[in-house]
């Protein structure tokens, strides 16, 4: 067999890989170590079991014998119902040991505590302001969001590693049939050994049968069959025609885009808490009416059928309020409905789960708005992010324009490659020879039709984005005004309807007194009661909507917060 020599770099090369293999794996048993003392501990603290250390209840199965622990020295044996107690308590206390270990475990939820359905209290009270902090910190659109900012920001990167050089490494082994004398040219003489019965073979090999054997004289020191060879090449872009610049100016903007995304997706989020928030209110306050109505109502059925029973009323007059307490009941059913859905809503938007009790803090508060029709479009024009985004899609528009031009141009490029020769596989081997060599490459690619019909079409493309401004321009003026004539009509309807709801109650009250005393009839009352029912409604509908038009109004300005 023959021996392999390995030069002072090899050895120096695998010593390095040894000493971070002995540090690796030190590592990793102090970790191992670090993991079991932990395990160890949590089971200690869960009453030993892996579920309590692994932060889950642990339920013991029940036996049905009891073993009793065995009497210490001087102490007397207890009887059969002092250890069945002493059993039985000990079971209790093992049960709540395992119980109080789950409170040791830290919880995953971070620094900020958020209201949310892991608390002990079955009820979840959020205020607006603390829906909307849940909603940011834990939907899953802003986590999307984030990581397309990330995404678009290493794309930049790839981008602008187009500058500078890269370095491809390449081994190569060749292994001929007959004896190659290319092989040992290099090869011969480079070290004191290599002279030792190979260099004058080698000369040799080169000259003709008359002159030279067909093969060297053996033992020979040069191995003529094998080849092996390592190489390095830097290559470094001198001249694209401003194809990197634009690519890379192209990615840049892409990062701004996203992240102007990022900002619109949070204020998308915040104004479906709102509108998830306010409609929740507004079933609610919906409820409360439909409650009101049907006490209400089922008062006056009650003085009907004792005025029926006492001959004064028709067996009609019972029927109409008892038809109209049954339509006041499918109104509540309908707002119960109501306040199911805007929950679940609010629970989807929170990310907590569908059946979560999720309460609210009932704000009926409001004040008139601040924003007036023409200073609302300057804010508009200067705070809606979507008008950013247009004027970016034109910058990139451009950018692509000259990075399709920039491909009818030649492209200049230099490389240094250096390679090392062997006749053994390790070409670090002080005994093999280097060799290098310097590249210029001029590339230039002749397709015109193609490349003059892609400037066109990203010059279309320009156009377009053009357009598209102008048009989003108009649009978000459209959606203002739309936006301020719903809130302000929402805060008229606010006062109209508060005035009419003094008057239907009072309406109401009087024909109450009207028909006990006989004077008005049952289609009085009942025509007073829906309108008094309708009026109380329309008055919440009215100030739910002036609050979720006057979030939509800041939404379509781009300010809301």
């Amino acid at each position: 067999m023959g021996k392999v020599r390995l030069g002072p770099v090899a050895l120096t090369l695998i010593i390095v890989v040894l000493l971070f293999a002995g540090m690796w794996a030190d590592q990793s048993d102090a970790a191992a170590k670090k993991m079991m003392a932990s395990a160890s501990g949590a089971s200690q603290v869960g009453g030993g079991t892996p579920a309590a250390a692994s932060g889950l209840i642990a339920v013991k199965p029940r036996t049905n014998r009891i073993v009793p622990k065995k009497p210490a020295a001087g102490q007397t044996k207890p009887d059969a119902s002092s250890s069945q107690g002493e059993s039985s308590t000990g079971t209790d206390q093992s049960l709540t040991i395992e119980k109080k270990s789950l409170a040791s475990i830290p919880s995953d939820s971070g620094s900020k505590s958020y209201p949310t359905y892991k608390k002990n209290s079955p009820d979840i009270t959020l205020s607006l302001a603390q829906a909307i902090q849940i909603a940011l910190a834990r939907n899953l659109t802003m986590a999307d969001s984030r990581l397309a900012v990330q995404e678009k920001e290493y794309q930049r990167r790839e981008a602008y590693s187009d500058f500078f050089p890269s370095i491809t490494l390449q081994y190569s082994g060749t292994i001929d049939r007959y004896s190659n004398p290319l092989f040992t040219l290099g090869l011969d003489g480079v070290g004191n050994s290599r002279y030792a019965g190979a260099q004058q073979a080698t000369r040799m090999a080169l000259l003709p049968p008359p002159f030279g054997p067909l093969h060297p004289r053996y033992p020979y020191r040069i191995d003529p069959y094998r080849q092996f060879t390592g190489a390095v090449t830097i290559t470094q872009p001198i001249f694209s025609g401003g194809k990197l610049i634009n690519d890379y100016k192209y990615a840049r903007l892409g990062v701004d885009y996203t992240g102007i995304q990022f900002e619109l997706n949070r204020q998308d989020l915040i104004l479906n808490v709102n509108q998830a928030y306010y409609q929740m209110m507004q079933a609610e306050k919906l409820l409360q009416v439909s409650n009101a109505a049907i006490r209400a109502l089922e008062a006056l059925v009650n003085q009907t059928k004792e005025f029926y029973k006492a001959g004064v009323v028709a067996k009609v007059d019972v029927l109409s309020t008892e038809g109209q307490l049954a339509q006041a009941r499918i109104q509540r059913t309908q707002s119960i409905s109501d306040i199911a859905q805007n929950q679940a809503t609010l629970n989807y938007l929170i990310r907590n789960p569908q059946e979560t009790p999720t309460q609210i803090i009932e704000d009926m508060s409001y004040n008139p708005s601040q924003y007036r029709l023409p200073d609302a479009y300057a804010i508009a024009a200067a705070n809606r992010l979507e008008i950013r985004q247009a004027n970016i899609s034109v910058d990139q528009a451009l950018a692509l324009i000259k990075s399709a031009k920039a491909d009818v141009m030649p492209n200049i490029a230099v490389s240094l490659t250096g390679t090392r020769y062997n006749d053994d596989w390790n070409v670090i081997d002080p005994e093999g020879y280097n060799d290098w060599q310097i590249q210029g490459f001029l590339t230039w690619t002749f397709d015109m039709f193609r490349k003059r019909s892609t400037v066109a079409e990203r010059r279309t493309t320009e156009a377009r984005s053009f357009v598209n401004r102008e048009l989003l321009v108009e649009t978000v003026m459209n959606e203002v005004k739309q936006a301020y004539e719903d809130m302000q009509r929402n805060y008229q309807n606010i006062a109209d309807n508060k005035a009419s709801v003094e008057f239907q109650s009072e309406n109401f009250r009087i024909n109450q007194e009207r028909y006990k005393e006989q004077v008005a009839t049952y289609v009085e009352v009942l025509d007073a009661q829906r309108q008094l029912q309708l009026a109380q409604g329309n008055f919440y509908i009215s100030i739910c909507g002036f609050k979720i038009s006057q979030a939509t109004l800041e939404r379509k300005m781009g300010i809301l917060r």
